[in-house]
């Protein structure tokens, strides 16, 4: 019932109204924009975040340069903003003012590469000159001559993606301004790197946008307000072929302020983590602000448990959430506040071993950091993906560990720096043991049997010959994974069939995929598993003979007619004495 009251109870908060281009996208009127007066006062000629009075005449704009491209061959796979970056798009409009503070790029160029927007040869040889006196690393600057109509590079720049062939791309969407320069970036970033483009027929804004990294995406309903022409299903779909999501939340903007842009006050941290804002219950947004946690933390992650929400306490709208992750670094903006020591140290408790730095600025409580900066995915980047092992039972058996290992750059991997690191909670240090190759892209170790009620941490590390090495999670031990062993089987009773880790690769897939899992005490010569589509319908049974505790099989997507079964979602199920294991799996197009 709580779900049902957070998107009606937030949808007559909004004090609106509404008006429609002559292609039928509705926007919102903004009655009154805070700061407006100010802002255009310090920013004499520059287009601001929201539409002027002007671009409200020109609506009929935005869509009318669509170039309709083919979808990405699929499976797609959208990296999350916490996923490895190779450098950070940054835009200078000519005046003197980026944006963000000199010194905030400053701390950028000394890990990664800042691309950096200019007009002209000209206003490059004046940026880099700027960047020499102000002490930035110009040895990681390159500059994207192009023009552009104002900063708000997260609202209108690229989205990166890995197309079904391992190829690094950018999918492009009608940016819901009718700013045709700005519109243009992300193509011309896709020549710039060198990388495929995809173009898709829906109005949309970075700072309404994020992702986990494993199918999973929020934006607030001004992503269909902006679209009235399309179905809700029909954006899903869009989604889904272009940027691989599957599960598309979309949810009131709870602030009730006129820019809904998601990350004013919600933001992935990591895939079982989303930060969202804290007020005091005399705010005015309490009510909302508090459904929305909520609602996500009944929602369930990419690994199925259901979401984490640390808390960022912001009681005169200070914009900690409009923060930007960059590899091992959370770069916050503050504002001189009182309250700016414990919005760092929120951050530092959810995210341990991440650098935590605050950095004053020209900030707006619905406009920071994050929408003048965008991450630039590594295009080479090393992918680990492996599911956290839930708490397990004791047996005398090893505990298997199975983890998806990708190089992107196309080196092959060292085969010695595949491990898993682990240990017990009472251990000081890690103990390493080797992941060895199982089938295609899997790799296997275990952690040897321990006793029962024994809290195990471990993280997994790879490298290749790009010079790459990786950890999953990504910052390691600091964030080590964890789960108990829990003896529920008596020494007295014969020991059952436990499966005890389970994966199918690729997933999604287009046409074959294996089923992996690991047995313990495996006392069985043949093993069947269901293949179910989304009403809980038989679809096909595979066989196996139980040759060792390692099982595999291989599905090519047939019913048990031997047609070919259509794109959906889709649950493996074994049966072993009486216990059941499912799991999800998507077929694509």
């Amino acid at each position: 019932m709580k779900k049902v009251i957070f998107f009606i109870t937030c949808l007559l908060c909004l004090n609106v109204s509404l008006f429609a281009n002559n292609n039928g996208a509705t926007h919102i009127h903004y009655a009154e924009i805070p700061h407006a007066e100010q802002w255009y006062e310090d920013h004499p000629g520059e287009l601001p975040i929201w539409l002027t009075e002007e671009e409200k005449l020109h609506l009929d704009e935005i869509g009318r340069d669509f170039r309709p491209t083919l979808e990405p061959p699929t499976p797609v796979r959208q990296p999350a903003e916490f996923a490895p970056m190779q450098g950070v798009l940054i835009n200078y409009g000519g005046d003197g003012y980026f944006g963000i503070p000199m010194a905030l790029i400053a701390e950028m160029a000394e890990d990664v590469i800042v691309y950096t927007i200019v007009s002209s040869i000209n206003q490059q040889y004046t940026v880099e000159s700027l960047f020499t006196s102000n002490g930035v690393n110009t040895a990681n600057c390159e500059y994207i001559i192009t023009p552009s109509d104002s900063k708000w590079t997260r609202d209108y720049g690229p989205w990166f993606i890995f197309n079904g062939n391992n190829e690094s791309g950018i999918t492009d969407f009608n940016y819901n301004r009718p700013r045709p320069n700005d519109n243009a970036i992300p193509s011309f970033c896709s020549t710039y790197f060198n990388i495929n483009y995809y173009y898709m027929n829906l109005i949309a804004t970075g700072g309404n946008y994020m992702t986990d990294g494993h199918g999973i995406s929020v934006s607030t309903d001004l992503i269909w307000e902006e679209n009235p022409s399309l179905t809700h299903a029909a954006i899903n779909t869009l989604v889904e072929d272009y940027l691989g999501i599957e599960t598309y939340h979309v949810v009131p903007d709870v602030n009730g302020d006129y820019i809904k842009h998601i990350d004013c006050w919600g933001k992935y941290l990591s895939p079982t983590q989303i930060l969202i804002r804290e007020v005091p219950t005399t705010h005015s947004q309490y009510d909302e602000i508090e459904a929305a946690v909520d609602y996500f933390e009944a929602q369930p992650s990419c690994y199925g448990t259901n979401y984490e929400v640390p808390r960022v306490y912001t009681p005169g709208n200070q914009p900690y959430t409009n923060s930007l992750i960059l590899n091992n670094k959370v770069l916050v903006p503050i504002t001189g506040s009182g309250y700016d020591a414990q919005a760092i140290a929120s951050y530092e408790a959810a995210m341990p071993g991440y650098e935590v730095l605050g950095f004053t600025g020209s900030w707006q409580s619905t406009d920071a950091l994050h929408c003048r900066a965008m991450g630039v995915t590594d295009q080479g980047m090393l992918y680990i993906y492996h599911t956290p092992i839930s708490d397990t039972l004791n047996t005398s058996d090893d505990i298997p560990i199975i983890a998806n290992i990708h190089a992107y750059s196309g080196e092959a991997l060292i085969a010695d720096s595949l491990i898993v690191y682990w240990k017990r909670s009472t251990d000081i240090d890690f103990n390493a043991v080797s992941l060895n190759h199982f089938i295609g892209e899997v790799y296997t170790g275990t952690i040897p049997a321990q006793p029962n009620a024994t809290l195990i941490n471990y993280y997994i590390h790879a490298a290749d010959n790009s010079g790459r090495s990786e950890n999953n999670p990504y910052i390691g031990a600091p964030m080590a994974y964890s789960f108990y062993v829990m003896n529920s089987v008596s020494v007295d009773e014969p020991q059952q069939n436990i499966i005890t880790e389970a994966t199918n690769y690729p997933n999604p897939f287009s046409g074959n995929t294996t089923i992996a899992f690991t047995l313990k005490n495996n006392n069985s010569s043949k093993i069947e598993i269901g293949i179910y589509n989304i009403k809980g319908q038989l679809v096909n049974i595979l066989t196996t003979q139980a040759n060792n505790n390692l099982i595999s099989v291989n599905w090519d997507s047939f019913d048990q007619a031997g047609n070919d079964v259509p794109a959906g979602v889709y649950f493996y199920r074994i049966i072993l004495d009486g216990k059941i294991f499912t799991q999800k799996m998507l077929k694509v197009k």
